[in-house]
């Protein structure tokens, strides 16, 4: 007797063992999405403190624009100077930024700021500086409350 075609339990073993790997493959999938987007997030941060520290630097060194008129270096330790993503936007130190997480909008301009805190201890003269990133369902740990 010739026979061609599977049996219902060679079948069942093959759905079994493709249901087995797809219970590896998805989590640890869903756990790459997730990482990649939080390196973008930093990425993103990182980009800001960038730019947050030329816009000081142009302000300090009078070079800056309109934004400069209320910006001074920090005096005292513990004291911080905020620049927001959209002043870094308008006046040409960065472009908006993506939110990785919904890739067709921006995240928040507004709300989204880098900051320089004085402090004794940091490098650089003692100023160190910071990005408080805020985009949908993100915001960064050294945001100021």
């Amino acid at each position: 007797m010739n026979r061609k075609g599977f049996t219902l339990i060679e079948m069942l073993a093959v759905v079994i063992l493709l249901a087995v790997l797809m219970g590896i493959a998805v989590p640890a999938y869903q756990k790459y999405i997730v990482s990649s987007r939080n390196s973008s997030y930093k990425t993103a941060e990182q980009s800001m403190v960038k730019a947050g520290t030329a816009a000081m630097l142009d302000c300090v060194n009078s070079m800056g624009s309109d934004m400069c008129l209320d910006k001074r270096m920090p005096q005292n330790e513990g004291d911080s100077t905020t620049i927001t993503l959209k002043e870094l936007i308008d006046n040409g130190y960065m472009n908006k930024i993506k939110d990785p997480k919904r890739r067709s909008e921006f995240c928040d301009a507004e709300k989204s700021y880098a900051y320089v805190k004085k402090n004794k201890l940091a490098d650089g003269g003692g100023y160190t500086y910071y990005a408080c990133l805020i985009c949908d369902g993100y915001k960064s740990k050294d945001c100021i409350e």
